[in-house]
């Protein structure tokens, strides 16, 4: 399902407006984004958990090479199912 379906979906669900909806999930995803950019973890009962990991969590040897002490650095988004979730969807 596509953002677009998803919003006809939720706003046909709870009988709101389409602009609503929109703004609702824009809202979701723009806040969810700014903290897991930030470093925060967003635990949601009836979703589950996102946060950020390191990407090599036991490091990686980068002797002098540039492109793997970049690498390094990155982190991964992490996303754990909530048991309320897989509950309903098993």
């Amino acid at each position: 399902m596509e953002k677009y379906e998803f919003i006809e979906y939720s706003a046909k669900r709870y009988g709101i407006d389409e602009s609503v909806a929109e703004t609702m999930v824009d809202m979701f995803a723009s806040c969810l984004q700014e903290l897991i950019s930030a470093g925060q973890s967003v635990n949601i009962d009836e979703i589950g958990e996102f946060q950020t990991a390191p990407l090599f969590p036991n490091g990686i040897n980068h002797k002098n090479n540039i492109a793997l002490a970049k690498l390094k650095k990155k982190n991964i988004v992490s996303f754990k199912a909530s048991k309320q979730l897989t509950i309903n969807v098993a």
